[in-house]
């Protein structure tokens, strides 16, 4: 009966919880994933690490960016990537515990993988993600995106669709417009 109570308690709290997506807030955090890319039926899967910076420039508008650090282990043998990835995210409420968005990004992605060496790839990548406030600074983050890895020097691309989980922290913010 103590551990229902605690529970029901800990939900009323919870209720009321005003997370910070508003003008003025910094956005810092960072996902993990493992992902497959595909050429013409063939892939290899791999890891990634993502840590990212945003600002909200208006409320549940950011921008921002990642740094992205790609790992690929095959037969015994690993290559690694890195990659910067300029964002634009959008929340499509700015109430409640649970808040989608709407993410686009642009950037590059360089070093060794399994299909070319010492290679450089445009990016392109959508997806939808949900922030799940456990307080009002701090959420856990679910993202599901695809990707296009574009390499000019090898005339080919490479789709990449993945589910990435992280942790997500809003700092500061102003009074909501």
């Amino acid at each position: 009966m103590k551990h229902l109570f605690t529970l029901l308690m800990l939900i009323a709290f919870s209720i009321h919880l005003s997370a910070q997506i508003q003008k003025g807030t910094v956005l810092l955090g960072g996902t993990v994933g493992f992902n497959r890319i595909s050429e013409d039926g063939n892939g290899i899967s791999y890891a990634n690490f993502s840590p990212n910076f945003g600002y909200f420039f208006s409320n549940q508008f950011a921008l921002g960016s990642s740094l992205d650090f790609v790992l690929v282990a095959n037969d015994g043998d690993s290559k690694s990537s890195f990659g910067l990835s300029p964002f634009a995210r959008y929340y499509f409420s700015d109430s409640g515990n649970s808040r989608f968005f709407g993410q686009a990004k642009v950037g590059f992605l360089t070093g060794d993988t399994d299909f070319f060496e010492k290679s450089t790839a445009l990016t392109f990548g959508v997806g939808i993600g949900a922030d799940f406030f456990l307080n009002e600074h701090v959420a856990i983050e679910a993202f599901l995106g695809y990707q296009r890895l574009q390499y000019s020097e090898y005339e080919v691309g490479l789709n990449n669709i993945g589910l990435n989980f992280g942790v997500a922290a809003f700092i500061g913010g102003g009074d909501k417009e």
